[in-house]
């Protein structure tokens, strides 16, 4: 029996446009699109709207269906749920204000202009179905609004997390609903359309089945090398709910997005080189070809020659703006104007979700391939622009903030390590007890409070509460260990240090975790190094040699994980010293390979060394590598 000869020649056009499309982008920075809009319009180029180069078979739908189904696996697997902890902030935060109130708010609002809209559109014969069209038009995109946050450093501000709980609640909504939709809507006996919610049983399920054996310690040695143990387990639980929701007879992205969310609750975010893998895996493959696909199969004469999709196009995109500005009006209650409507430009982003929505539509003959055209349009020039209006109107960014240090009492060792920790990006204030004490103070240019440093009140008033670390160097021990107590006890402070003239050490240390430094062990310490190791120690302390410098830094460049320490480029004079990874020390080496997590010590010039530290921290390498 003969088998069909199959042709790679579609995939192998698929797989270098991939390949070249960020390229290309990379060279044209004056227009600032996202990969995924160039790898619609390369489909464009080589499909149906352009050379029609690409001809569909079984297995090249099927990649085309894995990657969609790879993508909302990613979007689940991109919520960060560190991020939804509500910001610390002095005093309580009134209900109308919280980021998860004013998202929902937002949504509902979203969802009634949205069917409101698609009514209108129906009236007008431009839509066929109300329903659909409004939950295509309440998408918004999570994928683009997640690093713009990051981006601007808006991520972790109390604004940031109100525009991503908009987006959230959005995806994850219309997601849901969607599924519901496309229950009721194929199901033939109507006790069908509850089998949804065996998925969110199953979601269950498997998230308690994963807690109990993503810690193994067999797991944990099978997560690298050949086994890939997590990888694996990743893939496995993407086709379980693939399956599941084949088996009820509803859709499958939100099984997979729910699949997502499970691996996002399991593994550390900052501790694990998973999301590295699957990122690799999906943006590297799969999601290319989604996305090209996408635009491969839409034929853009279908638009032009069609007057009514002419009409709907337009239509459309004032509608898709109008449905996340109106609710958004209310931040004003908050925010200014500029940032209310920087809101409404970044939540009217659409992508990955409007697509598949539109894909389900039009598999299911709901909508027409002149409507899903208009929608892929519409997604095309959102994802473009809105991300540039709202750095256009969005707040200046914010600087990061310094770490602050209070230093209680002012005598001549503090005023030393004021003068020291002065070269370093640190925030100093000093707490004066007495007259005499303000007065030597404010001649170090610091800030200075004078009060009782055993006041809870005032100390709150002062702003003790964002202190990063306290100093306790009063003339009297049972001072000390009254302020390490509130510190520890009242503020939340875990990092104490005591100055001591005691060889006791002190109960600070025993009851509140203080570190004591005393004069006897400074001197022995400085005395055995400049002994033992005289040349290097001397860097540390030498007037000299002031512009040396240590940062402990901890690694969130997920383009540094996996890289062995020789191959990275540590811009001149810059080192680095050792790893701390979890409760294990590293003393590095060429080959040892770096983490997302790992907390690392650089020592060199403070040129160097800042620019070293502020690329771990960042999410793009610029030439380190």
């Amino acid at each position: 029996m003969e088998h069909e000869m199959i042709s790679y020649v579609p995939l192998l056009i698929i797989v270098l446009l991939a390949a070249s499309v960020p390229v290309v982008i990379k060279k044209f920075k004056f227009i600032p699109f996202p990969i995924v809009v160039g790898e619609i319009i390369a489909g464009l180029i080589v499909g149906k709207s352009g050379f029609n180069l690409i001809a569909e078979s079984p297995w090249l739908n099927f990649l085309y269906t894995f990657g969609f189904a790879f993508l909302m696996f990613l979007s689940g697997l991109e919520i960060d749920f560190d991020l939804m902890r509500p910001i610390r902030k002095n005093g309580p935060i009134k209900l109308y204000e919280k980021p998860v109130f004013l998202g929902i708010v937002i949504f509902a609002g979203t969802l009634l202009c949205s069917v409101l809209i698609a009514y209108v559109l129906k009236q007008w014969g431009l839509i066929t179905n109300i329903i659909l069209m409004g939950l295509i038009l309440s998408t918004t995109s999570l994928g683009i609004v997640v690093p713009i946050l990051k981006e601007k450093n808006f991520i972790n501000t109390q604004y940031g997390q109100t525009i991503l709980m908009s987006a959230l609640i959005a995806d994850f909504a219309t997601m849901i609903f969607i599924t519901v939709f496309v229950s009721v809507y194929t199901a033939k006996e109507s006790y069908k359309v509850l089998l949804v919610l065996l998925l969110f049983v199953a979601f269950f399920i498997f998230y308690r089945l994963g807690v109990r054996i993503v810690h193994n310690k067999i797991i944990e040695e099978l997560a690298h090398a050949t086994a890939q143990i997590k990888v694996r387990g990743a893939f496995a639980l993407i086709l379980i709910f693939m399956a599941l929701a084949q088996s009820l007879g509803t859709e499958i992205i939100l099984g997979t997005f729910l699949a997502g969310i499970i691996i996002s609750l399991l593994d550390e975010r900052e501790k694990s080189d998973l999301y590295i893998k699957l990122d690799a895996i999906g943006y590297g493959f799969f999601v290319p070809i989604f996305f090209i696909m996408v635009g491969a199969n839409f034929d853009l004469r279908d638009v032009i020659n069609n007057p009514q999709a002419l009409l709907l196009l337009p239509a459309l995109l004032v509608a898709v703006y109008a449905v996340k500005f109106i609710p958004a009006l209310i931040l004003r209650t908050k925010y200014s104007w500029k940032e209310t409507v920087a809101a409404g430009f970044l939540l009217s982003s659409r992508l990955s979700l409007i697509i598949a929505a539109s894909a389900v539509g039009l598999r299911l003959n709901i909508i027409t391939k002149e409507t899903n055209g208009a929608v892929i349009l519409v997604a095309i020039i959102t994802c473009t622009f809105s991300p540039l209006l709202f750095n256009r109107f969005s707040p200046a960014v914010p600087e990061k903030p310094k770490k602050k240090v209070f230093i209680f009492g002012v005598n001549e060792k503090t005023l030393l390590l004021a003068k020291r920790l002065l070269k370093t990006d640190v925030q100093l204030f000093f707490i004066a007890e007495d007259e005499l004490e303000l007065n030597k103070a404010l001649q170090s240019g610091e800030q200075v409070y004078e009060g009782n440093p055993l006041d809870v009140t005032w100390l709150e008033s002062i702003g003790l509460r964002e202190a990063k670390t306290v100093v306790a160097a009063s003339h009297e021990e049972p001072t000390n260990t009254e302020i390490c107590r509130i510190c520890k006890e009242v503020f939340g402070i875990d990092h104490l240090i005591v100055l001591t003239n005691s060889l006791v050490t002190p109960l600070s240390t025993k009851l509140y975790g203080a570190r004591a430094v005393s004069p006897e062990f400074a001197t022995a310490f400085m005395a055995e190094n400049f002994v033992t190791h005289p040349q290097s120690f001397c860097f540390l302390f030498e007037e000299d040699h002031d512009d040396f410098y240590i940062a402990d830094v901890t690694l969130h460049n997920p383009a540094l994980v996996g890289i062995p320490i020789r191959k990275i480029n540590l811009l001149g004079d810059c080192l680095i010293l050792s790893i701390v990874r979890g409760s294990e020390k590293i003393i590095p080496h060429g080959d040892t390979v770096l983490r997302l997590g790992d907390l690392i010590m650089l020592v060199g010039t403070r040129e160097y060394v800042k620019e070293v530290e502020s690329l771990f921290m960042e999410n793009y390498v610029r030439q380190i590598i």
